[in-house]
């Protein structure tokens, strides 16, 4: 299994519509992706240097090569369009491989 983890930060009065984006337009398509497992979203809880609230997506794939296409589909652009809007920092993408 792979876990994908991206992490922005947005302004903190757009927590709420971050929230509401992810949960009506991010999580379905997600979930539709050939290999994805599942995803969340987390909102930090540390304070922010720059008054920004950092966010986060975890999402678990069965493996590296079902990430690629998901992330590289006109599904996943139109996603994430309007929750991209929102970002002020470039993401940060990593992906970790659970041991077996």
């Amino acid at each position: 299994m792979i876990v994908r983890i991206f992490i922005t930060a947005v302004d903190p009065d757009d927590v709420e519509r971050g929230n509401a984006l992810f949960r009506e337009q991010v999580k379905p398509v997600f979930e539709a992706f050939e290999g994805c497992t599942g995803i969340e979203w987390y909102i930090g809880v540390d304070e922010h240097s720059a008054d920004l609230v950092d966010v986060a997506a975890l999402s678990r794939w069965e493996s590296l090569e079902h990430i690629e296409p998901a992330v590289s589909s006109p599904e996943y652009e139109v996603a994430l369009s309007e929750l991209r809007e929102l970002f002020r920092q470039t993401p940060i993408v990593h992906h970790y491989e659970a041991p077996e």
